[in-house]
């Protein structure tokens, strides 16, 4: 009998996810998509055998990149009304990491077992203002989805 994956449904509510995400950037920041999400399924090799069977682990991930205006701090107020909207709706916020010196900042949101980082930058005079969105879904099995990868 074939394991019962949810990956299907957590790819719907992963897409759905990050493009809530999006909305909830204020309007005068223009969001706009830079091309579409990637959505993808991944299952590690399971450290027993290189076959991918139907009980190993797995989940499913999207991403989003999106611009913003060409402005002074449009992406640090883009994470502040997220975040805002995020922490309202019961998500809870944690910094993960600052890279580049400080310029480059990942935040992430926790809800129940769905986990969403936000990677943004800080102003820097000639550099492009990054919001990068990635929703990673619950573990799952992979099912029947042998088109899956680590």
């Amino acid at each position: 009998m074939t394991p019962e994956s949810r990956l299907d449904e957590y790819q719907e509510k992963a897409d759905a996810l990050a493009m809530s995400v999006v909305g909830l950037i204020p309007e005068e920041l223009q969001p706009v998509m830079d091309g579409d999400l990637r959505s993808e399924g991944t299952a590690p090799l399971n450290g027993v055998t290189s076959e991918r069977r139907p009980q190993d682990v797995a989940w499913w991930q999207t991403r989003a990149d999106v611009h913003l205006v060409a402005r002074e701090n449009a992406a640090a107020e883009a994470i502040e009304a997220v975040s805002d909207a995020l922490e309202a709706d019961g998500w809870s916020i944690e910094r993960v990491r600052e890279t580049d010196g400080g310029e480059t900042v990942t935040d992430g949101f926790r809800r129940g077992e769905w986990y969403m980082e936000i990677a943004w930058t800080r102003s820097v005079p000639g550099h492009v203002e990054r919001f990068d969105i990635s929703v990673v879904s619950p573990n799952t099995v992979r099912g029947d989805h042998d088109d899956i990868y680590s």
